[in-house]
């Protein structure tokens, strides 16, 4: 475990910034749109690009609703296994018609994607939605944008979310045509896992447009976004992605936006500057109201820290997998010292999973009570995805 203790302590951070919305790797993944209705069916494919047996779980995600326990299916898949689960909402759900997503958590990273098609005689045609690793979904503060939106007299399009945090997420859209002004907007709120589908006009029931991009900005939690557009004749459609930049595709080296979560998914946040494969600084906040040592449910500790700063020398990220610990002293405040440890394994290159520790200590009784700050608090956990 490496440890070291900050020089400099620096504020958090909350740029707005786009996530990955790509085809990488994750040991959970979330396929944002999936159906069984009229000649439409779902074909999932799953494969596990490690060199061991990996154990997943596909979950489906039903539409607009909640989903805090969804059915789910258990497989286990050799290394360079591709699970193909053709007709999946009905072969594997049980289902004659249904329209949500897919959540797929594996023991180790694995690439998703699926296939929705119309079948008309011996021929179909359709769209494929990418599976997005969690880490990769935009967090709160973050943001994105889908172009190439229509919708006159030969296109519609329609709006596809879903929260990627299993406790809600709340998503502002905002419309835009080729010059960058406001067609439309709105604000969307997701609860635990519920995907959600609609068209454009739901922003405004009199837009007519031929060309425009949608901004969508995620205020609270994380999400994912992804745009469909329909030929109005052949009701052929076409899947629009976020974009990501070129940079972000292929190393580690960039900055993430994490959020840490607490049982009830409240969330602070901040972001981690990687250059070079190593981690050069880490800003950010904590606060943690699950510390109730007397169990009295009212939070010990109500103060939210500044944590993190400048790194005295660079540390390699695959240190953190271990557990890479430090301290900050408080005291020039009036208050104590807490000693943190931070864990995490990359997600791909888009974004990472891991957890937070913290234990404080001397805190003081008076003038103003922060006892409640000492002793060790409840883990947290902690999710990331690249802005840049």
């Amino acid at each position: 475990m490496r440890r070291w203790i900050p020089c400099l302590l620096l504020a958090a951070l909350l740029a707005a910034s786009p996530s990955a919305l790509a085809l990488n790797p994750g040991s959970d993944v979330v396929v944002p749109g999936a159906a069984r209705v009229a000649t439409w069916v779902t074909d999932l494919y799953v494969f596990n690009p490690n060199d061991t047996t990996v154990g997943v779980t596909v979950y489906w995600l039903v539409r607009d609703q909640a989903n805090p326990s969804p059915e789910s299916e258990a497989f286990s898949m050799l290394s360079g296994e591709t699970l193909v689960l053709e007709d999946v909402i009905s072969t594997i759900f049980g289902l004659s018609e249904g329209t949500g997503a897919f959540r797929v958590v594996a023991d180790a990273p694995v690439a998703v994607n699926c296939r929705i098609y119309s079948t008309d005689g011996s021929q179909t045609f359709g769209q494929g939605f990418e599976g997005v690793p969690v880490a990769a979904a935009i967090v709160s503060g973050s943001s994105t944008d889908v172009f190439g939106l229509a919708h006159n007299d030969a296109f519609r399009t329609n709006i596809v979310l879903a929260d990627a945090t299993g406790s809600g997420s709340t998503v502002a859209l905002s419309l835009r045509d080729t010059a960058g002004n406001e067609l439309a907007a709105g604000t969307y709120d997701l609860e635990a896992w519920e995907p959600m589908l609609f068209p454009v006009t739901w922003l405004d029931a009199a837009l007519d447009f031929d060309n425009a991009s949608l901004h969508a900005e995620v205020t609270s939690g994380a999400a994912i976004v992804v745009g469909s557009k329909v030929d109005n004749l052949s009701t052929d459609p076409t899947t629009l992605e976020a974009w990501i930049p070129l940079a972000a595709a292929g190393t580690v080296d960039g900055t993430y936006q994490f959020a840490v979560y607490d049982s009830l998914e409240y969330a602070a946040g901040g972001n981690i500057v990687v250059v070079d494969g190593e981690v050069q600084a880490i800003n950010g906040t904590y606060m943690n109201w699950d510390k109730d040592d007397n169990g009295d449910q009212v939070p010990d500790c109500t103060l939210i820290f500044w944590w993190g700063g400048i790194l005295p020398e660079p540390i390699p990220v695959e240190d953190f997998a271990t557990g890479v610990s430090f301290s900050t002293d408080y005291s020039f405040s009036g208050s104590g010292v807490m000693d943190w440890t931070i864990q995490f394994e990359m997600d791909g290159t888009t974004g990472f999973v891991g957890t937070l520790d913290a234990v404080g200590s001397a805190f003081p009784a008076s003038p103003e009570d922060q006892s409640g700050c000492n002793g060790t608090f409840p883990q947290l956990e902690l999710r990331a995805g690249k802005s840049d």
